[in-house]
C-alpha cells in the first residue's frame, strides 16, 4: 500500500514540477514577447527621433539650395523648399521635443538648435528678398559669410550625443532580451531533462492503468448484467463511456420503473426488456422488480374486485330493501345486475307464494335485455331446462360454450348468441326462492360470479320478506273475512232469538 502511495505521490510531484516549469516557460515566453514588442517599439521611436533630427539638417540644406537656386533663376518654384521649411519647422521640433521628453532626454540643446534654425531660415528668406530686388552684390557678400556652416557645427553638437543616447537605449533593450532568452533556454533544458523521463514513466504507468481499467470495466459490466439488467447485447469494454453510460441507463430504468410502481402505475414495463433477453433477467433487479410489480398489480386487482363486489352488494341492498312488490323487486334486480355486471340479459324466476306441491313451478317475474324491460309470460317446471335443473339442485350453473340456439341477443351488429350464461339459485337457509339467469357476450369473471351469488342471497332475503308480507296480507284478509262471516251469523242469531222471544 505504501509503495502504491509512493508511486501516486511521485507522479503528482513530477506533474507539479512539470506544470511549474511549463508555467515558468510560458511566463518567460510571454515576457520575451513583451520584450520583443517593447524593443520594436523602442527601435521605431529611436528611428523616428533620428529621422526628425536628420530632417532638421535636411530643411537647412533645402533652404540653402532654395536661396542659391532662386538667385540664379529668379524662379519662385525653386524657392518653395524654403517656404515648406518655414511652415513645418515648428511641427518637427514639437514632435522631437515630445519624443525626447518621453525618453527623459535633456531638451535644452534642442531649444538652442531650434533658435539657430529659425534665425537661419529668416536669414535665407532675407537673401531671397535681396535676390528678388537684384541686390546681387549685397547678396554675394552675405552668401560668402557661409552662415550655413556655423549652423551645421551647432547641429552636429546636438546630433552626436543624441544619436549615442538612442543607440544606448537600443543596446540596453537588446541586452534585456538576450538575458530573458537565456533564462528561457535554461527552463527548456530543465524541462526536457525532467519532462522526457517523466512522460516515459507516465506513459508506462498509463499502460498498466489502462489494463486495470479494462479489467474494472469488464467486472462492472458483468456485475451490472448480473445484478441490475442484462440487455443481451455485448459491450466494448474498451469504450469506457459506453460501459458507464450503460450502467447509468440501467439505474435510470430502475428508477423510472420504481417511480411508476410507487405512483400506482402497474402497467409500466421495463424498457428494452423483450422475449430475447427475458430469460437473462430472471434473478436480477429487473426480474425481481417485475415480479414485485406483478404481485402488487394482482393485489390491486384483487382489492378492486373485492371493493367492486362490496360496493355493488351495498347498492343492491339499498335498492331492494324497501321493496314490497315481487314484480317491482324483480325489475329493479335484473336491471341493476345487468348494468353492474355489464351483462346483456337477465331473467328472474320466483317460486309463487301459493302453489301446489305436486305441481311446483317457477314464475318469470322480470326480464331485462339490451337496456329494455321485457314482458314475457313464462313458467318453468322443476328439472325443466337449465333453470329448472338449477332450482332442483340448488346449485349454480355456468355455461361458457353456449349452443347457438340457446338464446338470441339482439345487438347493433345483428343477432348473436351469448358467450357466457350463468344461472344461480336464489336461496336462503337451503330454501330456493327463485332463480336468476344472466347472459353476456363476455365471460363471467370469478369476482363477478362471487358477487352474483352473494346478490342472490340478499335477493332471497328480500323475496322471503315480500312473501311473508304477502302471506300476512292473505291471512289478514282471511281473518277479516272470517270475522265478517261471524258477525253476520251473530246478527242472524240475534234476530232469530228476538223473533222467538216475541212469539
Amino acid at each position: 500500500m505504501q509503495r502504491i502511495n509512493l508511486k501516486k505521490n511521485l507522479i503528482k510531484v513530477l506533474l507539479i514540477l512539470l506544470t511549474a516549469l511549463l508555467v515558468a516557460n510560458c511566463i518567460l515566453t510571454f515576457l520575451n514577447g513583451n520584450t520583443i514588442v517593447e524593443n520594436n517599439a523602442l527601435r521605431e521611436r529611436t528611428d523616428h527621433v533620428k529621422q526628425n533630427t536628420e530632417r532638421i539638417i535636411g530643411d537647412i540644406v533645402h533652404a540653402d539650395l532654395a536661396v542659391r537656386g532662386y538667385a540664379l533663376t529668379k524662379s519662385d518654384k525653386l524657392a518653395e523648399p524654403l517656404k515648406i521649411a518655414m511652415v513645418y519647422k515648428d511641427t518637427v521640433f514639437i514632435g522631437l521635443k515630445n519624443q525626447l521628453s518621453s525618453q527623459k532626454y535633456d531638451t535644452s540643446s534642442l531649444h538652442e538648435i531650434k533658435t539657430a534654425v529659425e534665425d537661419y531660415l529668416m536669414f535665407s528668406n532675407g537673401m531671397i528678398e535681396l535676390a528678388r530686388q537684384d541686390s546681387m552684390e549685397k547678396f554675394t557678400a552675405i552668401l560668402n559669410e557661409d552662415r550655413g556652416f556655423a549652423l551645421w557645427e551647432k547641429y552636429m553638437v546636438f546630433r552626436d550625443p543624441l544619436f549615442k543616447y538612442e543607440d544606448a537605449l537600443n543596446k540596453e533593450a537588446e541586452n534585456r532580451y538576450v538575458a530573458a532568452l537565456g533564462d528561457s533556454r535554461l527552463i527548456v533544458i530543465v524541462l526536457l531533462l525532467i519532462g522526457v523521463p517523466t512522460m516515459i514513466y507516465i506513459i508506462r504507468r498509463l499502460g498498466r492503468d489502462e489494463k486495470q481499467l479494462t479489467a474494472l470495466l469488464l467486472n462492472l459490466d458483468q456485475q451490472n448484467r448480473q445484478y441490475i439488467f442484462d440487455n443481451g447485447s455485448p459491450l466494448d469494454v474498451n469504450d469506457i463511456d459506453h460501459v458507464i453510460e450503460n450502467s447509468i441507463q440501467n439505474f435510470k430504468k430502475a428508477n423510472t420503473f420504481i417511480t411508476n410502481i410507487a405512483r400506482g402505475n402497474y402497467a409500466v414495463e421495463w424498457e428494452t426488456l423483450n422475449n430475447t433477453n427475458r430469460s437473462l433477467n430472471e434473478s436480477n433487479l429487473a426480474g425481481n422488480l417485475i415480479r414485485m410489480k406483478n404481485h402488487l398489480n394482482d393485489s390491486k386487482l384483487s382489492n378492486e374486485k373485492r371493493e367492486w363486489g362490496v360496493s355493488g352488494l351495498a347498492e343492491l341492498i339499498t335498492l331492494i330493501q324497501n321493496q314490497r312488490d315481487i314484480k317491482e323487486l324483480g325489475n329493479s334486480v335484473v336491471k341493476y345486475i345487468v348494468h353492474y355486471t355489464s351483462s346483456n340479459q337477465a331473467c328472474l324466476f320466483v317460486v309463487p307464494v301459493e302453489q301446489n306441491h305436486d305441481n311446483e313451478y317457477l314464475q318469470l317475474v322480470a326480464c331485462y335485455a339490451w337496456h329494455r324491460k321485457r314482458y314475457i309470460n313464462m313458467t318453468m317446471q322443476k328439472r325443466e331446462g337449465l333453470v329448472g335443473q338449477c332450482w332442483h339442485e340448488a346449485e349454480p350453473i355456468l355455461l361458457t360454450q353456449v349452443p347457438e340456439d340457446y338464446i338470441q341477443i339482439s345487438s347493433g351488429l345483428g343477432d348473436a348468441s351469448p358467450r357466457s350464461v350463468y344461472i344461480a339459485p336464489i336461496k336462503m337457509n337451503n330454501v330456493v326462492y327463485g332463480v336468476l339467469e344472466l347472459a353476456s357476450f363476455s365471460k363471467f369473471e370469478e369476482h363477478e360470479i362471487d358477487f352474483i351469488n352473494k346478490a342472490c342471497e340478499s335477493i332471497a332475503a328480500c323475496i322471503f320478506a315480500v312473501k311473508m308480507t304477502e302471506k300476512t296480507d292473505i291471512l289478514l284478509s282471511q281473518y277479516t273475512n272470517q270475522i265478517g262471516s261471524l258477525q253476520s251469523e251473530i246478527k242472524t242469531l240475534k234476530a232469530l232469538k228476538q223473533s222467538l222471544a216475541e212469539a
